[in-house]
Formats: structure tokens, C-alpha cells, sequence
């Protein structure tokens, strides 16, 4: 019999392989225009790989991009990651048309679109971090767990240092652009460093401090992500019906979240608060492991995290505090049904704005789409989803202005 921490743990490792299923290169074939495109990918930019010290000392690399015909500097876009062990390259693993599991970089996807655009792209690895042989994404953990924010923070900032120094690019058009964990980051950067910075792109923005973003991920955000995988929950509950319904069409469902196991009162119906019910042993889990400093348990539950790394932005003031400092122009792209960062923050953020009289912010949120803004290998063949295509014209867009 599941212990409440089992079950919480069960339930929520099947919503996040479930959300992330059409990166399962064992249920994901890319068609042939997507891989045509993915091996077009290194004829449209030349790709520079760049080595710079942290404060510490510590090596660290990134990887410019650059659009293969540019025939002087261009402007370009500095990205920072999203949470957990990142490199330069994020690996990707999927099934080609002959069924060959195949392991592309995830970041030429975005180097390609913005090369289409006239603009090199910029990113790096965070210390302790790199590609296996196979491309696949590695991690010294003995380095990586020394990543805090404040660490991360000042790693960016050393990367952008070493950007503004090269000949390739324009160093007078600068974006920056930033996932999930990136979003908390970005603005302080640009606070920080903000020469030549012309704008911030946001996608998936976390709006809270670390402490309120764990808390939300263990309580609503799973409901979020069950209203992704099964669109009949959008009104608020979940029937037996509609999830056998669901079920029917992905098999795999019925394996990942069997309907008992968040049906707890046997009633035939769940909602957002039985939900957070079934979650809520993990939660008290996580939160006591922050507490005593259990790493090991953190690494496991929470993507390869620490409780330093935690514990670092446990308190921190809201993103929307940090967004205000800025002058220049801020665009968010936020799924409506994401799990990870909540979109009421991303409305939040909208509203102090509009109290302060502030217009250099443009919001855009998108109906059924959760973290990922549904990107997957199959989409990149034809520009990526709406969101991404938004954000880089978002980008493009700013240079121009210049």
C-alpha cells in the first residue's frame, strides 16, 4: 500500500511525464520536414564557442550563435535558463522517421529563428553543467549545487561581460530573454548591468519568490497541469467519465494517473482542492527537507535543486517589484494553463503596472498551453508554436526600434 507521500509523489511524477510527453523519444516521432529543418539548423548560423571566469575562478563556457551571412555585428539575444541543470546545448531526445532515437540541441531551435531574423544568439552553460558524447545533458553535482541565484546571477553577469566584448555583435542592441527560473533573473541583470540592455523577453514568467513558486507547484499547479493533459477539467472538476474519455484517446493516462489515486473520497468527481489534498504530503515533505537542509531529497523531488539554491530566493520581493525598476520594454509570454509558474502572477504584474502609469510592458497569454508553451520537437520544422514565434518578433522588433 502507497504511503500519502508516495501517492502525492506518484500523481505528481505522472503529471509531469505526462506534460512532457511529446518529448518521449519513445512516443514522439519528428516527421521529415521537422528533421529537414533540424539539420538546416547549422547552415543558417556559425556557431562560437566562448570561455570566460566566474568571480570564483570557476571555468565556465557559452556558445554564440551567429547568423551565417551577417556581414558585420548584429544585435542579439543573451538567454538565460530556466531552473535545474542547464547547458548551452539542452539536448533533446526524439524518434526520427525511421525510428532512430535522436538527441538534437534543443538551442539551435532558437538560434535558427532568430538567425532568420538578423540576430546572433547567446547563452552558456551554468557551472557544473555540459553534454554527454551522446548529447544528453550532464552534471557535475559537486559544482552545480554551488548554483544559487546570487551565483547565477553574478555567472550571467560575467557571460555578458564577455558578449559585449566580441566583434560579432552589436553591443548598442542587447536582449534579454529568460525562462521560468531565467524570469527572476533577467530583470536583476538587467538592474545590474544595464548598458545597451534594449529590452527583456519573458516566457513562462516566474512572478513569485522561491518559497511561493514551491508552495504553488504543490498545491494548484498540479490541478493546472491536469486541466492541460484533459481539457474537460477546464470548468473546474474532472468526471470518471471524461477522464476514461481522455484515457481512451492516451492510454498511457490510465498508467501515469490512475483516476483512484486522486479520486480520494470515491466520489467519481476531482477538483483543485481534493487535488491539493493528494498533494499536500509532498509539499510538507519538500518544505521540511528545505528546513533540515536535505539535499539528497531535494535533488530527487525537485529537478536537481539544493536548499541552498532554495533558500537563496525563499523570501525574495515579487518579479513584478523588480520589472517596475526597468525602463525599457518588457514582453511576457505565459501559457494559461501552466503548472509550473502561475499565470495569475503574469496578471498581477499587468495590473501594477497599469496603477503605476507604466506602458513599456506588452502581455501576451495563450489559451491551452502550460509551461513548455507546447513546444516539441515535431514543431520546430515550422517556426515553433505561436508563443515562441511571438516572443522572437517580440525581439526582432526591439532591434529595429534602434
Amino acid at each position: 500500500m502507497r504511503t500519502p507521500i508516495g501517492i502525492a509523489s506518484f500523481v505528481l511524477l505522472g503529471l509531469n511525464v505526462l506534460a512532457a510527453a511529446a518529448q518521449n523519444p519513445a512516443t514522439v516521432p519528428v516527421p521529415i520536414r521537422a528533421q529537414d529543418a533540424i539539420r538546416a539548423a547549422a547552415s543558417s548560423f556559425v556557431d562560437i564557442v566562448i570561455g570566460f571566469a566566474a568571480t570564483d575562478g570557476t571555468p565556465l563556457e557559452a556558445k554564440l550563435s551567429v547568423p551565417a551571412h551577417a556581414k558585420g555585428p548584429v544585435p542579439v539575444v543573451f538567454h538565460l535558463h530556466g531552473a535545474g541543470p542547464m547547458n548551452y546545448d539542452t539536448g533533446v531526445q526524439y524518434k526520427d522517421a525511421d525510428g532512430q532515437i535522436r538527441t538534437d540541441r534543443y538551442y539551435d531551435f532558437y538560434a535558427r529563428e532568430l538567425a532568420s531574423r538578423g540576430l546572433a544568439f547567446f547563452r552558456m552553460n551554468k557551472r557544473g553543467c555540459s553534454s554527454d558524447p551522446s548529447g544528453r545533458r550532464a552534471v557535475d553535482r559537486s559544482v552545480f549545487s554551488k548554483a544559487t541565484p546570487t551565483v547565477l546571477l553574478d555567472d550571467y553577469a560575467k557571460a555578458l561581460d564577455a558578449l559585449r566584448g566580441r566583434k560579432e555583435i552589436d553591443a548598442r542592441r542587447i536582449v534579454l530573454s529568460a525562462s521560468s527560473e531565467g524570469t527572476r533573473l533577467a530583470p536583476q541583470l538587467a538592474l545590474r548591468s544595464p548598458t545597451r540592455i534594449v529590452g527583456i523577453v519573458l516566457k513562462s514568467d516566474q512572478a513569485d519568490n522561491a518559497h511561493n513558486t514551491v508552495v504553488w507547484q504543490n498545491s494548484i499547479g498540479p490541478w493546472r497541469n491536469v486541466q492541460k493533459l484533459i481539457p474537460a477539467a477546464a470548468d473546474g472538476t474532472l468526471a470518471k467519465a471524461e477522464y476514461d474519455a481522455a484515457a481512451t484517446r492516451d492510454p498511457s493516462l490510465a498508467t501515469r494517473m490512475p483516476f483512484a489515486t486522486i479520486d480520494t473520497d470515491a466520489d467519481g468527481i476531482v477538483n483543485a482542492a481534493e487535488m491539493a489534498r493528494v498533494v499536500r504530503p509532498r509539499l510538507d515533505a519538500i518544505l521540511k527537507a528545505v528546513e533540515a537542509r536535505n539535499d539528497d531529497f531535494l535533488w530527487q523531488a525537485l529537478g536537481n535543486l539544493s536548499a541552498a539554491y532554495l533558500l537563496d530566493g525563499w523570501d525574495g520581493e515579487p518579479t513584478s517589484t523588480m520589472l517596475l525598476r526597468l525602463n525599457v520594454a518588457i514582453g511576457v509570454f505565459h501559457g494559461e494553463v501552466d503548472g509550473t509558474t502561475r499565470v495569475e502572477g503574469v496578471r498581477e504584474t499587468e495590473a501594477a503596472f497599469r496603477a503605476a502609469g507604466r506602458t513599456n510592458l506588452s502581455v501576451h497569454v495563450y489559451p491551452s498551453h502550460g509551461h513548455d508553451l507546447n513546444w516539441t520537437p515535431k514543431t520546430t520544422g515550422n517556426g515553433g508554436p505561436v508563443p515562441y514565434q511571438d516572443a522572437f518578433r517580440f525581439a526582432a522588433d526591439l532591434v529595429r526600434q534602434r
